[in-house]
């Protein structure tokens, strides 16, 4: 059954027609992000029912230093990932193992060492990231679940559905990461209105996280216990080397993956920062009209860590022509979706935000923020898109680039300047400007390789 599996996921990355091989890698990464954002919503919705604001205000807070866990998994799980793809393509499952065995404890020893930071340094960190005299022990108490005694089951979920896709694995992967947030849909309501008591909301659904993600963590180490007979996985210290190129071929790429996840946390604790002036009502409206836009965001980011197997694959397997097919058929696929989000969200915004929260201040704020980071979508799709094929191809320089483009270099500073132009809005229309000038980049990148590439002989 294992030698069958394995045939069928060499001829989705060689053989399969495109739309066939886009759709069976993307499609389960595409339902968890999905999923990932019903959860999301889900915190948002039920805090929303207390009528808080500094609940709501909690939750938005407390995320940048929680996207800290993704950045960390992306260090290890899409440099890992992207580099055992082109080490399959290449036939040499025996550097593939050694790539796998350094990301998934370099990734778990990683989480370990976050959580001890965050442990110590909350009473320090979150006056810093936007945190006031109301909110303070609401964002105390999510961030001791989700970010110390919860670092690792986070970390190793996410890190474990990377790995686990890089050999093709996509419904496996899809499966357990979906696990996770249906699990956290299911105990939110349980610990924060049943077993809890009336205040302790917020660490009901801090604790609903921490054990939905412990469950899904122990799917994955339980699969691949199954399949350790696969030429890839291992749990052997033995396999972990930090000599052969092994560290600096995960870091080349998962730098600049981790680095564009922190980097929006920085961005923001940044715009946290400049709101909160404004009331804890101006930053719940920031954050859910943050989240209702994730499902742009995140079904794009779905699609294109869904093919990023795939890609890496036939780069390292030289098969050019098939690569710029994928690509192609996937940059179609985003800007259709995420120009129909930008008319949804558009159009039906009040009644979006409202359905998150009954404030009235709430909903004013986050009506005019959702209105125009809407535009952003279609633009965050093709740098997505760009940054996607270059971490797979094993292109660092221009990752790197897109990564601090896309936020960081261009927004933060945006936010600043048209905040004094124009106020509160000017933080929001930072988000769409500094698209524009990513999505500029990243054309641009990409023409650039794509004159490389032409040239190169392809396997037959």
């Amino acid at each position: 059954m294992n030698n069958e599996k394995a045939a069928n996921r060499r001829w989705v990355f060689e053989e399969a027609p495109v739309a066939r091989a886009v759709f069976t890698m993307a499609i389960p990464t595409i339902i968890t992000q999905l999923i990932n954002i019903v959860y999301n919503f889900a915190d948002a919705w039920y805090v929303g029912r207390t009528g808080s604001a500094s609940m709501m205000a909690a939750l938005t807070v407390s995320l940048p230093v929680f996207i800290m866990i993704q950045a960390l998994a992306n260090l290890f799980g899409i440099g890992g990932a992207s580099a055992i793809s082109r080490a399959l393509g290449r036939k040499d499952t025996a550097r593939a193992r050694k790539i796998f065995a350094f990301s998934f404890y370099g990734g778990l020893a990683a989480a370990v060492l976050y959580g001890i930071v965050v442990f110590f340094s909350r009473p320090v960190m979150i006056p810093l990231i936007g945190g006031s005299s109301d909110s303070y022990q609401y964002i105390y108490n999510y961030m001791f679940w989700t970010m110390v005694v919860g670092a690792v089951p986070t970390l190793g979920n996410a890190l474990c559905g990377h790995l686990v896709r890089s050999i093709g694995a996509a419904k496996e992967a899809g499966f357990g990461m979906s696990m996770g947030g249906i699990l956290n849909i299911i105990l939110d309501p349980i610990f924060m209105f049943v077993l809890l008591p009336r205040g302790m909301e917020v660490t009901g659904a801090a604790i609903a996280t921490c054990l939905s993600n412990t469950v899904a963590l122990s799917y994955f180490l339980a699969y691949l216990y199954r399949h350790r007979d696969n030429p890839v996985f291992t749990f052997a210290l033995s396999d972990v080397t930090v000599e052969d190129g092994v560290p600096g071929e995960v870091f080349s790429i998962g730098l600049a993956a981790a680095l564009q996840t922190f980097l929006a946390m920085v961005s923001n604790m940044f715009a946290n920062k400049l709101v909160v002036e404004y009331g804890s009502a101006a930053v719940a409206g920031m954050g859910i009209a943050k989240k209702v836009n994730m499902i742009a965001f995140n079904t794009c980011l779905g699609l294109t860590m869904g093919v990023l197997p795939l890609i890496a694959y036939n780069y390292g397997a030289r098969k050019f022509s098939r690569m710029q097919k994928v690509i192609r058929f996937t940059a179609a696929v985003a800007l259709g979706f995420t120009g129909c989000c930008t008319v949804f969200f558009r159009m039906f915004a009040r009644q979006l935000i409202t359905f998150f929260i009954a404030d009235p201040a709430s909903v004013e704020f986050g009506t005019r923020f959702l209105s125009v980071i809407a535009f952003a979508a279609p633009l965050c799709a093709m740098s997505f898109l760009a940054n996607t094929i270059f971490q797979a191809s094993g292109r660092r320089r221009q990752s790197f680039i897109l990564s601090i483009m896309r936020k960081g270099v261009v927004d933060i500073p945006a936010m600043y300047f048209f905040k004094s132009l124009i106020g509160l809005n000017g933080v929001t229309w930072a988000t769409p400007f500094a698209e524009v000038m990513s999505a500029i980049t990243a054309a641009v990148l990409y023409l650039k390789f794509r004159k490389e590439f032409r040239g190169k002989k392809e396997e037959i």
